[in-house]
C-alpha cells in the first residue's frame, strides 16, 4: 500500500489560467463523506464510465470527461469545490479557471485521491442486495 501511496502522490498542483497554482491535497475522511455522496447522486453510467477512465486512450479520456461535464455538471462543481476548496461561486464565474482549469482541477482531483477505487467501492456498496 505505501508503493501505491508513493506512486499516486498526496498532493498535486494546477495552474489556472491567471497563473495562480492551486495545490490539490488528498482529502480528509470527513470532506471523502462529502465527496461520495456528490458521486453517489451521478447518474450510474457516469460512475461506470469514472471507473474505467484510467484505461482509456488520451482521446478516449478526453471523450469521456466531456460526456461527465455535460451529464453530471453540478455534480462535478460540487467535486471540484470539495477537493480543491475553491468555491462553487468562483468555479462557476472565475473565468481564469475555465473548462481547461475545471478539467485540469478534477483530473488531479481524481488522481490524488484514488477516486477510480474509491467509485468501484461506492458502486459496490450501491449494488448490493438491500437486506
Amino acid at each position: 500500500m505505501e508503493e501505491i501511496q508513493k506512486a499516486i502522490g498526496t498532493t498535486k498542483e494546477v495552474e489556472l489560467g491567471n497563473g495562480e497554482i492551486v495545490e490539490v491535497k488528498k482529502l480528509p475522511l470527513g470532506n471523502y463523506a462529502k465527496l461520495l455522496m456528490t458521486l453517489k447522486n451521478m447518474p450510474t453510467d457516469i460512475l461506470k464510465d469514472l471507473q474505467g477512465m484510467e484505461g482509456n486512450s488520451d482521446e478516449g479520456a478526453i471523450q469521456l470527461i466531456f460526456e461527465v461535464f455535460g451529464k453530471s455538471w453540478e455534480q462535478i462543481i460540487e467535486v471540484i469545490a470539495i477537493g480543491s476548496g475553491i468555491t462553487k461561486k468562483r468555479l462557476n464565474e472565475d473565468n481564469n479557471i475555465g473548462l481547461d482549469g475545471g478539467i485540469a482541477l478534477f483530473l488531479a482531483i481524481y488522481e490524488v485521491n484514488n477516486l477510480e477505487q474509491v467509485i468501484g467501492q461506492v458502486k459496490n456498496v450501491m449494488n448490493r442486495p438491500k437486506e
